[in-house]
């Protein structure tokens, strides 16, 4: 009996200790500092081209353009989270021609908000020739961004040995957007 009894005597000391021990004061109001920054990437555009698609009815054409609608910015709480963006844009390209890359941002009344440009160098023996860039977005150009209902890509290529229906090579673009939100407690 004396052996059962110190046995429950040592089970309560022991739950007391450990009770009165593992606590402490605890801020239910760090709730309120909680900060979240998510970060998210998303597709932009993808174009392959072949050197043959700037030629039209026989002739060089020196522009190509392709355009995506965006409503992303409409958002509310991404207009209010957002803190910075990045676009990343890669060309691959086998033609034996350089080429520039001219990204335009316009609003929804059509209004040029943000441009920029890079170049992707030719291809003498139409290997693949890797181009990447990338376009941070704060402050204003964030600004900008957040006002872009429309991007224009356009491919122009640059001077050089014309193109013919058997122009080896093609042009590839790839794009890419990382946006970053910084969301504060919302209790």
């Amino acid at each position: 009996m004396q052996k059962s009894v110190f046995k429950y005597l040592i089970i309560v000391v022991s739950f007391a200790l450990a009770t009165i021990s593992c606590t402490k004061d605890v801020d239910f109001n760090q709730a309120n500092d909680i900060l979240l920054t998510p970060v998210f990437e998303s597709d932009l555009v993808y174009i392959n081209v072949p050197a043959n698609k700037f030629l039209v009815e026989g002739h060089e054409v020196l522009n190509l353009k392709d355009s995506v609608n965006i409503d992303f910015f409409q958002d509310e709480f991404i207009v209010d989270y957002l803190v910075k963006a990045e676009f990343m844009l890669e060309t691959t390209n086998t033609i034996n021609r350089a080429f520039t890359v001219q990204v335009d941002m316009f609003d929804a009344f059509n209004q040029l908000q943000h441009t920029f440009s890079f170049s992707s160098g030719a291809s003498p023996n139409n290997g693949e020739v890797v181009t990447q860039h990338i376009e941070v977005f704060e402050g204003n150009s964030l600004v900008a961004l957040k006002n872009t209902t429309k991007l224009v890509f356009t491919l122009t290529i640059q001077p050089g040995e014309p193109i013919n229906e058997s122009t080896p090579g093609r042009i590839i673009l790839k794009s890419k957007g990382t946006f970053y939100l910084n969301i504060d407690s919302l209790l």
